[in-house]
């Protein structure tokens, strides 16, 4: 029999508020604005007609809008914008149901046997809560059916959700697209998140289209350093050893500690303290989390939201393992005295870290680079826990997607290395990866706008270099077709290098002009122009590619503190002491022999300072964890330069340290150092499906 269908009427919102409050406001805990429900009055109106109280599809409707936007997360208040964007949704939802009822009749006969033998699943599906269940994992199957196609009979209810033969198919789950989940992110067009102090969250700042400034805003500069020590100090908050009493703290070489145990007392605790709360306490020991920093005296300082002190280092020990320069964020301990007003510290340390899944839950599984979806000002996009866990899945089974990374500085404008580049991509021809990455700098002398002795002009030069590489491409179909080249620039590289020419530039980096590479663009079917440093997102994992020398300017920077020196220099003597009276021993019996052996456990000096770099880094959660006038950043981009959650493989390009792959709270890291080292070419793997770091090297 034909299902009547009721005509439309308009609904005052006052006669819908009942209803609303009833499902949205008692049962999920929503708030409705007028706006809001204006606009869903006059949807049901239309959709249910006349007949809408007493119909059961409007409660239907309510519950299937008010789970679809507790899903999304979209906030306590329901708007009129919101309102339209779920409704778009519930249309998009119910469309397979109309096109199913249209072939109702003819399938009747298929339908019996079905009834016959499976009747019983299929009646399980009729109660509202399974609906919502299978509607996540069934993209297909509407939660609500039209207003007028109420279903009066087991053949009709099975014909929609027992019969996937028939019309669109409609598997259990809908089949994620690896490649919607694959993507680069540059640092200039990373969205931006802003840190509040206030809530502890981040809220979504949306960037004002306002080409006549070219300089970012001084309120940037600002609440640059204060942005960076609130993101540390609540991770350093959450870290277990500061769960026992508020900021209970035991650092390592505490005096505080020291003196307890020499008189067998309990360990007492000690709180992150604020430099103004310290005046007037004289002669107490206080943990200070701070800006490590020279002030206008030029006298070592901290510095925190409520003020700076300055500290005497003369006797401070610091942990062994991570390096400490100017504009990082350290745990100090120390007796502060009123009569100097200085902090005298006793041990330094840095801010302990955490895993990825654990800041990801911290801070709500927000999509911060807008991958999956784009965040806006009424909607900010989370990253789904099942989602996370079939894109997991997903990427176990694509064991044979790889991204291979060139060392650092390929020299186009040099003989030997287009020799080399040439063996490797002969050897990548065979199984193409997945995507290739040229790390700068890309010429050898940094540009500048001189002429060179061939009266051509630096840029010409460069673009012609490009063109030689464009050339040598071509001669790799496979390649050209299935791989996608990204190129990172370098110190050398536009236009960074015609202000800094090869030193330290402004961080981030902007990509290479298209002006320089169109001929590469050209020939290459996918080709990234990418800033310093961009991002690559696989599925469930976020690469960050690095380019710079951090391990060198670290070196050049970090403090030598007077107590470790003293310390050095006495363990020198008595090593000394220690070989001649172990030579003399061997001389006199061979017995001595095994001492000169190198113990298991004692590791390479390459590996300690590997080691070394990576924790330095990612315990400050920051690419520059330096000074401003050590390393000057963009003061509206210093968010594409946190490390906050930690990614999952952070690859490095420093040609002033080795080769090196370790392992820091579940963070891969590793260093592809130079391209080209004596007569081998030298570039890595990363595995995404084992998250594996394979190091490769072609001799030439």
């Amino acid at each position: 029999m034909d299902s009547i269908v009721a005509l439309p009427v308009k609904i005052p919102p006052g006669l819908l508020r009942p209803l609303a409050y009833r499902v949205l406001s008692k049962k999920y805990g929503l708030n409705i604005k007028s706006d809001g429900l204006a606009a869903l009055a006059e949807y049901i109106g239309t959709r249910f007609g006349i007949n809408w109280r007493k119909d059961s599809g409007t409660f239907q409707f309510l519950e299937q809008f008010a789970a679809i936007w507790d899903q999304q997360e979209r906030g306590l208040f329901i708007d009129k914008a919101g309102v339209e964007e779920v409704i778009r949704e519930v249309r998009e939802r119910s469309r397979p149901v109309e096109r199913s009822d249209t072939d109702l009749p003819k399938n009747l006969d298929r339908a019996k046997p079905i009834d016959n033998g499976n009747s019983e699943g299929a009646f399980k599906l009729k109660t509202l809560d399974t609906l919502l269940a299978h509607r996540g994992g069934a993209s297909g199957e509407p939660d609500v059916l039209e207003a007028g196609t109420q279903t009066q009979s087991p053949i009709e209810e099975i014909e929609v959700d027992e019969d996937p033969q028939d019309g669109p198919g409609q598997p259990e789950e809908p089949i994620i697209d690896w490649q919607a989940h694959y993507k680069f992110v540059n640092a200039h067009s990373q969205q931006k998140f802003v840190y509040d102090i206030t809530t502890r969250q981040y809220r979504l700042k949306v960037p004002k289209n306002d080409k006549t400034s070219m300089l970012p805003p001084e309120t940037s500069n600002v609440s640059l350093y204060a942005t960076r020590y609130h993101i540390v100090k609540d991770r350093t908050m959450r870290n277990e050893m500061f769960q026992g009493g508020g900021d209970a703290f035991q650092p390592l070489s505490s005096m505080t500690n020291l003196n307890d145990s020499m008189r067998n007392d309990s360990t007492q605790t000690m709180t992150i303290t604020q430099i103004k709360n310290m005046l007037g306490r004289d002669g107490k020991s206080f943990l200070i989390l701070g800006l490590l920093r020279t002030n206008a005296k030029g006298i070592w300082s901290l510095e925190d939201p409520s003020g700076s002190v300055e500290i005497d280092i003369s006797q401070a020990i610091p942990t062994e393992g991570t390096f400490y320069v100017p504009g990082c964020i350290v745990l100090a301990e120390g007796i502060y005295y009123s009569a100097s007003q200085k902090l005298y510290v006793a041990s330094v340390v840095h801010p302990p870290g955490e895993r990825r899944d654990v800041t990801m839950d911290a801070i709500g599984n927000l999509d911060l680079l807008g991958v999956h979806q784009l965040s806006n000002p009424y909607y900010i996009s989370r990253l789904d826990k099942d989602l996370k866990i079939r894109l997991h899945l997903l990427e176990r089974e694509m064991s044979d997607h790889r991204v291979v990374i060139l060392g650092a500085d390929i020299f186009l404008d040099r003989i030997h290395i287009m020799e080399a580049l040439r063996k490797v991509l002969t050897k990548l021809e065979t199984d193409p990866p997945l995507a290739i990455v040229f790390q700068g700098s890309f010429t050898s002398t940094p540009l500048f706008p001189v002429m060179n002795s061939k009266n051509i002009s630096a840029t010409t030069a460069y673009k012609n270099n490009f063109d030689a590489l464009a050339l040598l491409l071509s001669n790799f179909e496979r390649l050209i077709n299935e791989s996608t080249f990204v190129f990172v620039p370098g110190p050398n590289d536009p236009w960074t290098s015609m202000v800094s020419l090869g030193t330290t530039g402004i961080w981030p980096q902007r990509p290479i002009s298209s002006k320089f590479a169109q001929r590469v663009s050209r020939v290459c079917k996918k080709v990234i122009w990418a800033s310093n440093p961009a991002r690559i997102v696989y599925l469930s994992q976020e690469l960050v590619l690095v380019r710079d020398d951090m391990n060198g300017r670290f070196k050049r920077h970090n403090i030598l503190f007077p107590a470790v020196i003293d310390e050095e220099h006495e363990g020198e003597a008595e090593a000394s002491f220690t070989q001649d009276s172990l030579m003399q021993e061997i001389n006199d019996n061979y017995e001595g022999i095994d001492q000169l052996v190198k113990s298991q456990d004692q590791l390479s000096a390459g590996v300690r300072e590997a080691r070394k770099l990576v924790k330095t880094i990612l315990d400050q959660g920051h690419l520059s964890p330096y000074a401003s006038l050590v390393r000057p950043v963009v003061w509206d981009l210093d968010h594409t330069l946190h490390l906050s959650p930690i990614p999952t493989a952070l690859i490095l390009g420093d040609t002033t340290a080795s080769q090196f792959e370790v392992t820091y709270n579940g963070c891969k890291a590793a260093n592809t150092s130079t391209f080209v080292h004596k007569r081998s070419a030298r570039y890595l793997e990363y595995i995404p499906s084992s998250r594996k770091v394979v190091q490769d090297e072609v001799y030439f």
